[in-house]
Parts: structure tokens; C-alpha cells; sequence
């Protein structure tokens, strides 16, 4: 079987009580059993963080059907509702955690979706690593990275790791920026603090050849039915029309000089994180 790359699933909270205003940051319990068991059907199991690094690092490409999960923030809901259904098909995930909320409701305006949630807490996510999750770092405070200046960008990644790092026991050298965005700060303050990959929200599915800084993941969330989860996992994007223009992105955007060059001077060019 030729090698199809390997689907990086973007997924935020588990909500089983959906709401219409948090579709685009949320999936419905029983929609994350569907996905989850449609993937195990087909064959995919998860990719390891050794054949991850096989392929990034020594462009070595894993046998068979690979998923990926990939949890942004940290809410309460993937301890409760996830853990169980990716393990009931042997799957497990990674957790891009933001470290500055452990244990208590998130207090930016972003999260207040999040009502009858919380985050994490140390013992919880301990339990996640303990059954073959990766914990890895999504910054402290979950702030857009490009608007701070370079010292609070410096505590940013490293506190973050270094919290996780001491709670757990564990490696950290992977991030997945809040929001989406970075800029070329934003890259050298990672590889500075020791960091060997990061993930956007690039549509696309991961190859030897992704850019281990810029790693491209598949957002997932209530909008999607299982017609256009399944065209997600199995192309890496929603339409033709969504891989024609995120695949001009990555080419014009291969620089991250010259992105944040086009970003600066014509905003509305077009393309932007997804």
C-alpha cells in the first residue's frame, strides 16, 4: 500500500451538550463516537510519536493507515468523554495544553462557550499520559502570539513547557499555536526554547516533505457531517476548491518572512491560516 499521508485531526472540546454558537469549537459527543469508530473500521490506528518523528525527522514512512487526534486547550470533556471512546478502538491522542488555566474555567472571552466545562486539572492529565497521550504545549496563557512583544513571546513557550515538563515527567518539543497564528517571531522564540515541531490549522494531511514548524492539521468540529468528515480524513481538505487555494498558500507562504510581509501589507490577501 502506498503511502497516503497521515490525517492530523484538530479537535477543541466534547461537548455533550452542543450549542449552535460553539459549532465551530466543539463536536458533539455522539458525533466524536462516529468519527472514532468509522476510522477504527477502515483500518487507521494511531500513529506513534516514534513513527511521527521517523517520518518528519528521517523522512522514514509508517506502514498501514495512520490517524492522528489532536486536542487543543485542555477541557474537562476529553477526560471524560474522550479517553474512553478513543480507547474503546486503541487510538490515542495528543493534547496541546494551555497551562496557565489547570484545574478552573477558562477566564478569557473566547472560552466562555465553556460554562458547564473546565479544564484539566494535574491528576487528570496524568491519567491522559498514563494511557499513551502526548502532552504538548499550546502556550501559557493561550494569547495571539504575533501581538506580544518578544519577551512575554520568550515566557510564552517556555513556561509552558517547563510546567508540563515538571508536572509530568515528559518531553515537550511540540506546539500548536493559539488561534492559528504566527509570524516569524513566533517561529525562532520556539526553536530557541528547544521546540522540534509546531502545528497550524494549514488544511492538508502530513508527508515527509510538511515543514516540521508548520505542520498541517484538519479542523474538525460540529459543522461537519460524517460526508465531509470522512472527505477530510481521506484528502486533507473539505473541497477541491480548499486544496487548490491552501496549496498556492503553502508555496507563497514557504518563507515565513514573506508571510508576514504579505499579512503586514495586504491583509485581506486572501489566504490566511486555514
Amino acid at each position: 500500500m502506498s503511502f497516503s499521508g497521515i490525517p492530523v485531526l484538530n479537535y477543541h472540546a466534547i461537548d455533550d451538550q452542543p450549542l449552535a454558537q460553539t459549532r465551530n469549537v466543539s463536536v458533539s459527543l455522539s458525533a466524536f463516537k462516529e468519527q472514532a469508530a468509522w476510522l477504527h473500521s477502515e483500518g487507521y490506528t494511531s500513529v506513534t510519536v516514534q513513527e511521527l518523528r521517523d517520518l518528519l525527522l528521517k523522512k522514514k514512512k509508517p506502514q498501514g493507515k495512520h490517524v492522528l487526534f489532536t486536542f487543543d486547550d485542555g477541557y474537562h470533556s476529553l477526560y471524560t468523554h474522550g479517553l474512553k471512546v478513543l480507547s474503546e478502538y486503541g487510538f490515542t491522542a495528543t493534547l496541546f495544553l494551555s497551562t496557565a488555566y489547570i484545574g478552573h474555567a477558562y477566564g478569557l472571552k473566547d472560552f466562555a462557550f465553556v460554562n458547564h466545562d473546565r479544564q484539566l486539572s494535574w491528576e487528570e492529565i496524568s491519567t491522559l499520559s498514563a494511557n499513551g497521550w502526548s502532552i504538548q504545549s499550546h502556550g501559557n496563557n493561550h494569547v495571539k502570539m504575533t501581538i506580544i512583544d518578544l519577551k512575554a513571546l520568550a515566557e510564552e513557550v517556555r513556561i509552558s513547557k517547563a510546567l508540563i515538563e515538571q508536572n509530568l515527567g515528559t518531553l515537550v518539543d511540540e506546539f500548536a499555536f493559539p488561534y492559528g497564528i504566527y509570524n516569524k517571531n513566533v517561529l525562532d522564540q520556539l526553536k530557541l526554547a528547544g521546540y522540534k515541531f509546531a502545528y497550524s490549522v494549514h488544511s492538508g494531511k502530513l508527508y515527509p516533505s510538511s515543514n516540521p514548524y508548520r505542520l498541517p492539521r484538519i479542523e474538525i468540529n460540529n459543522m461537519d457531517t460524517m460526508d465531509t468528515f470522512k472527505t477530510k480524513v481521506l484528502t486533507g481538505y473539505i473541497s477541491p476548491q480548499n486544496a487548490r487555494r491552501s496549496k498556492i498558500r503553502d508555496i507563497i507562504y514557504a518563507n515565513a518572512s514573506v508571510k508576514d510581509m504579505i499579512e503586514k501589507w495586504t491583509p485581506k490577501f486572501g489566504f490566511g491560516n486555514h
